[in-house]
């Protein structure tokens, strides 16, 4: 199971917090996510559990999450950055399986897009999309679909609520 958070590895000993208010500009539109901690619950009763912070100033930010009830524990970190060659944040997400995925955003209408190279802990390579579509300040939606050779298929769809600050991991 792969849930994007939208994720690369950076220590938290070498991290030096930063306020939402002290992030790149670029990072604007996820501003409401830093600092807090979201969940989703999935049609089989796991749940994703992500939490935002920023680092190094507010120059890279960080997702990370955990799926509670998944069998091994699945859990993954993505760090944001801002390609400044191609003028568009990146990201770079890594699992507890070995699995890696990077990609972009593309900021659109229906919120920030983010097609993603998946490659999987067996080296299969999966190209993905994720949307995710802010509701309100206090819940985002994603979308992920994934590329078959029968098309675009949508492989989960989660609506994440802020977690109250003494439930957070």
């Amino acid at each position: 199971m792969r849930t994007l958070s939208l994720l690369l590895v950076v220590s938290a000993a070498l991290a030096t917090p930063a306020t939402a208010s002290a992030i790149e500009p670029h990072f604007k539109p996820l501003e409401y996510l830093v600092g807090h901690c979201w969940r989703a619950r999935f049609k089989n009763g796991q749940q994703d559990v992500q939490c935002y912070r920023a680092l190094y100033g507010g120059k890279l930010l960080q997702s990370t999450h955990v799926v509670e009830g998944s069998q091994p524990r699945y859990e993954g970190m993505s760090v944001f950055s801002w390609d400044a060659a191609r003028k568009r944040v990146r990201y770079h997400y890594f699992t507890s399986t070995g699995a890696v995925s990077e990609g972009y955003f593309d900021n659109r209408a229906e919120g920030i897009v983010i097609p993603e190279r998946h490659v999987g802990e067996d080296g299969k390579v999966t190209e993905q999309e994720t949307r995710y579509e802010r509701d309100g300040d206090e819940a985002y939606k994603v979308v992920t679909r994934e590329k078959t050779a029968q098309g675009w298929v949508e492989r989960w769809s989660l609506h994440y609520r802020r977690e109250p600050a003494a439930d957070t991991p």
